[in-house]
């Protein structure tokens, strides 16, 4: 029940004004997101007298996908690399004080690929030709990958994956992942067409490929998760929304979904 509630609270908060909100409510929403995530992962992996280096990559989020919302990738590059520098110099000052160490600063660094400049590609998605519906489908075929592969690997799941890092992945729930995007996310396709007139036209075996793709990536996001929650030993990386641990664990596999994604719409279109 507590995790039934928390699903529907995420949906309310986020997926609700993320699909039928304007572009830059969604950017609003990204921004609060990724400033969550990353203060989840600064949490657990950065020590107490280096925070700072955790909060000057959290202020930093707010310029980077401005930028980005705007659609100046080249100024978006710019201020990662200047938010860069700014840590790495503070760093310097931090250790000479013995506050800080090198794996202070490589997880202070690693926030600005994962999850801030991963995230910041839904937000091109987004702005881009047909962006809601690119959103849509990218979220649909996630949730369809997650529900699939929960319920094809709990039943016939035999051949384990990734062992070590979750005992619960099973090639036949990834192929049963595989499966589900395929399905709801063309069934995206048709149902978001008939309503909605699409600028562009996109072939069926976009769908078909695109699908496995993001299914496959969402798993890689899962275990990316997993490996980091192992590394410092926490069940989830956070308690923000119930049942379900905090932001980074529910924001794992759509953070690496984003950048194919967007390549291959921005190839296509």
């Amino acid at each position: 029940m507590i995790r039934l509630f928390g699903a529907f609270v995420l949906i309310v908060i986020l997926a609700v004004p993320a699909i039928v909100g304007p572009p830059w409510m969604f950017s609003l929403l990204v921004v609060i997101v990724v400033g969550i995530c990353l203060y989840e992962l600064y949490r657990i992996s950065i020590s107490k007298e280096a925070r700072l280096l955790g909060w000057i990559g959290i202020v930093s989020c707010v310029p980077f996908l401005y930028a980005l919302y705007l659609s100046r990738v080249d100024l978006a590059y710019v201020m990662l690399c200047i938010t860069a520098i700014i840590i790495l110099i503070s760093s310097l000052f931090l250790y000479e004080k013995g506050k800080v160490t090198s794996r202070d600063i490589v997880f202070a660094l690693m926030g600005l690929i994962y999850p801030l400049a991963l995230v910041g590609f839904w937000i091109l998605i987004r702005i881009g030709i047909d962006g809601r519906f690119w959103m849509i489908f990218g979220l649909v075929c996630v949730f369809a990958s997650d529900t699939g592969a929960y319920y094809v690997g709990k039943n016939l799941g035999r051949r384990h994956i990734a062992a070590r890092l979750s005992p619960k992945k099973t090639l036949e729930g990834l192929l049963g992942g595989i499966a589900a995007a395929i399905v709801l996310g063309y069934i995206s396709l048709l149902l978001y067409s008939r309503f909605i007139e699409l600028d562009g036209s996109y072939p069926l075996w976009i769908i078909l490929v695109l699908a496995p793709c993001i299914a496959i990536l969402d798993l890689a996001g899962d275990l990316t998760a997993s490996l980091l929650k192992r590394e410092f030993k926490v069940k989830d990386m956070g308690s923000l929304i119930p049942g379900h641990g905090g932001m980074l664990d529910r924001m794992d596999g759509i953070m690496l979904v984003a950048p194919v994604l967007y390549l291959v719409i921005t190839v296509v279109s």
